[in-house]
């Protein structure tokens, strides 16, 4: 069992000498030190093959002492090579010392190959000799910790632990021997663990240390898979030295045994490697301790491009993708500031906590981006947590997802956050993760702001067409102004003959159908800058509600008991009047337009608390039918689009858009609440702070008006 063990050790030995090669060769620059190291790692791989094959064979272990005298000149060299910045041998053994070891170490290893033909010394002699080795090799170690720069300690420790650990084992393991005149079993079973336990110490240092030119640069792919087969594989050993040891115990009950414990073993195997976690804790730990940086931005930015590439989803859906899959973020929320609201326009597994994630917007999301910060919200509440901004009034929901509010602005243009849960693909969030989250919300922002440009460009491609048709309204119109005229130029002379008269009624009613077809296309589509002034949106509403109540089913006013008795001057506002009248008037018509003769529309206004100052924040005006409804894929897609119409050549698509353009001017926003076959629900939200300031200033235009 022990020699079992002692292979295996060897085995392991020998792919650690390997694999640390194979990494050596991925770097670009060459030292002297890296050629060594080389060295070192073919004849690692050597002395680990001659020691597996001496204990399988039980052959003499003149040819291991060979093997292990070059092993530790390679070593000696390397440690003299680290004290001094030249990159030749030569002048690296500068001292006569040095050179005077160096030959030492040689003569010791041409003696140890004449064991194997014609023995000359005695294993007393050579035990002896190999003592002085291991006692060259501890000081040589010695002298390179002591006399590196403080400031290089770092770099040059696990070199120097990984050395003295392996140097002083065969200290050990020869002074033993010396003393009982035989080399005992176990220490020399041992020296293949001893080497393992050497050889990622000194790749350690070999990434640490800069001017050896040998910092690790390797796919993070490879290492990964690498190491994962690397566990499986020596999870494998473990396995199969368990069970052959079960074997040994009896031959009654060892197969059982045996068959039970490999399937277990399987099935813990498998748990493990199909293990999300597990998996991303590998990738944690190699980036930790194999490179410099813990992304590899070159295949990062190549999946962000690929991502912003994808044609199946929308631009906020990529956009959300290409933040969240460098940081492997459960949760994740993509909020695109809409006038004065944050609109949730991509969602990654938020379903369950909108609620939350709305107040979390509506308390940092400005704030985010005024300041350009990326807050971490469980550390808001801590006094250590430094934040440009004022923490102490947030009242924050204490149930939620989310770690962290990373801003997506972009000098002109888009602006909005993504709220994002803890990142699966790192412990903690560092100075790096920062950096990567700024460059991708930096990428992303342009991302928007070019949709949202396309998409501002052919809306104005759009109202080209729509004065390009306007020119020929225009025409007809002129066309019926000289029907009139002539008629009334004529009337002087032809007044008091019938036929006259009889052709003139039919001039008028041809102009009128003609009239009629033109106010049918105009109606509503009008938007003229008049003077601002201040009215009572009591009574324009009520107003609106008696134009449109000819119409069935007539519009149901109503004002609560409690609004009656607010400050009157609350419901006074600065602005178009006609303009906010006739938007009104158009949305009750929508709303009777949607909804059968026998249906009912409800029109109320009403002051709205804010949960935050418990004062009145929005003046809400509520236009609510039982008609057919809209789907919320059309809300958000077509409702506000100009020019989209549902109602073929009746309309051209302009009301509610115009309506939402004079809402948000005011400050407000406007909500949409509506289920197919269910009726809607539309609320326009106009900010009472922005009333006040309208009503106690001199009039002012739309653009000087405050906003909350």
């Amino acid at each position: 069992m022990n020699i079992l063990v002692g292979q295996l050790g060897f085995i392991v030995a020998g792919c650690g000498f390997i694999f640390l090669a194979l990494l050596l060769l991925t770097t670009k620059k060459y030292s002297l030190q890296k050629k060594l190291l080389y060295s070192i790692c073919a004849i690692g791989a050597v002395w680990s093959v001659v020691s597996y094959f001496q204990l399988t064979t039980k052959s003499s272990i003149a040819s291991v002492l060979v093997a292990e005298s070059l092993l530790n000149l390679c070593l000696f060299l390397l440690l003299s090579a680290s004290l001094s910045n030249q990159q030749r041998l030569i002048s690296a053994l500068a001292s006569p010392l040095q050179k005077g070891l160096v030959l030492t170490f040689i003569i010791i290893a041409g003696l140890a190959a004449t064991r194997l033909f014609t023995p000359i010394l005695s294993l007393k002699t050579f035990l002896i000799l190999f003592l002085t080795q291991a006692i060259i090799g501890l000081w040589a170690t010695e002298q390179l910790f002591r006399r590196t720069h403080r400031s290089e300690t770092w770099a040059i420790k696990p070199l120097c632990l990984g050395l003295g650990v392996f140097f002083a084992y065969h200290f050990a393991l020869y002074s033993d021997a010396l003393l009982t005149n035989s080399i005992e079993r176990g220490f020399w079973l041992g020296r293949g663990w001893v080497a393992v336990l050497a050889i990622p110490l000194i790749l350690l240092t070999a990434r640490r240390v800069t001017n050896w030119g040998s910092r690790v640069y390797v796919s993070r792919e490879v290492i990964y898979h690498s190491t994962l087969l690397l566990a499986a594989g020596g999870y494998l050993l473990v396995m199969a030295v368990a069970g052959y040891y079960l074997k040994l115990q009896g031959e009654t009950w060892g197969t059982l045994a045996q068959g039970l414990f490999f399937a277990l073993s399987g099935v813990v195997f498998a748990s493990l490697f199909l293990s999300e976690s597990f998996r991303n804790n590998i990738k944690v730990f190699i980036t930790k301790h194999f490179f410099a940086n813990k992304y590899e931005y070159r295949v990062e930015w190549m999946k962000v491009a690929e991502v912003l590439d994808n044609q199946d989803h929308t631009p906020y859906d990529n956009a959300l993708t290409a933040m969240v899959s460098p940081f492997g973020c459960e949760k994740a929320l993509l909020a695109i500031k809409d006038g004065n609201k944050f609109k949730i326009k991509a969602h990654y597994q938020t379903e369950d906590v909108a609620e939350e994630s709305q107040q979390i917007l509506e308390q940092l999301a400005n704030h985010a981006i005024d300041y350009q910060w990326i807050i971490d919200i469980p550390l808001l509440n801590h006094s250590s947590e430094k934040t440009p901004f004022e923490t102490q009034t947030l009242t924050l929901p204490t149930e939620h997802p989310f770690y962290y509010v990373v801003p997506l602005t972009c000098a002109t243009g888009v602006k909005g956050v993504y709220l994002l849960s803890r990142p699966t693909s790192t412990d903690k969030l560092n100075w790096e993760d920062r950096d990567l989250m700024r460059a991708i919300s930096m990428q992303l922002s342009v991302y928007l702001n070019v949709y949202h440009t396309n998409q501002k460009l052919a809306e104005s491609r759009q109202f080209d067409t729509f004065n390009r048709m306007s020119a020929f309204l225009v025409h007809d119109l002129k066309n019926v102004v000289a029907q009139l005229q002539l008629i009334n130029k004529n009337a002087i002379k032809h007044k008091q003959n019938p036929e006259f008269i009889d052709d003139a009624f039919e001039t008028v009613d041809s102009a009128a159908n003609r009239l009629n077809k033109v106010l049918d296309q105009l109606n509503n589509k009008r938007v003229d800058s008049q003077q601002q002034q201040h009215f009572d949106v009591i009574a324009t509403l009520a107003s609106a509600c008696e134009r449109r109540s000819v119409f069935l089913p007539k519009p149901e006013l109503k004002l609560p008991q409690a609004d009656r008795n607010t400050d009157k001057s609350l419901f006074k506002i600065s602005a178009d009047q006609e303009r906010f009248s006739n938007i009104l008037g158009h949305l009750i018509q929508n709303a009777q337009d949607a909804t059968p003769n026998d249906g009912k529309i409800g029109v109320s206004v009403t002051a709205q608390m804010s949960h935050s100052t418990n004062q009145n924040q929005y003046l809400v005006i509520s236009i609510k039918d039982t008609g057919s409804g809209m789907s919320q894929e059309f809300i958000e897609n077509r409702l506000f689009k100009p020019f989209d119409t549902t109602k073929g050549n009746a309309g051209m698509g302009i009301g509610a858009y115009d309506a939402k353009q004079l809402v948000e001017e005011l400050g407000g926003f406007i909500e949409v609440h509506s289920e197919l076959g269910k009726g809607s629900d539309f609320q326009l939200f106009l900010p009472q702070i922005a009333l006040r300031q309208q009503t106690e200033k001199a009039p002012q235009t739309i653009s000087e008006n405050s906003t909350v």
